[in-house]
């Protein structure tokens, strides 16, 4: 399991907003969750590769906690 700095939680807000896809409908479609840290593992400068379910797990801690930007459906 990899560590979450700040840098890759910003990051991780970014694309999610830029996807513009509810976490929710995210985190249930494993194709797009599988493109999604895929592309959150390019965009990080460390040598640190997040699995799918451990980038399902930040998203959701982060909505619950308030600070995952909205979509808007």
């Amino acid at each position: 399991m990899e560590q979450w700095g700040p840098c890759e939680i910003e990051e991780l807000k970014r694309l999610y907003k830029e996807t513009d896809i509810p976490s929710d409908r995210l985190i249930k479609d494993r194709t797009a969750l599988d493109a999604f840290a895929a592309a959150l593992n390019g965009r990080t400068r460390r040598n640190i590769a997040f699995s799918a379910e451990e980038v399902a797990d930040q998203l959701l801690r982060l909505r619950k906690a308030g600070k995952l930007p909205r979509i808007r459906r």
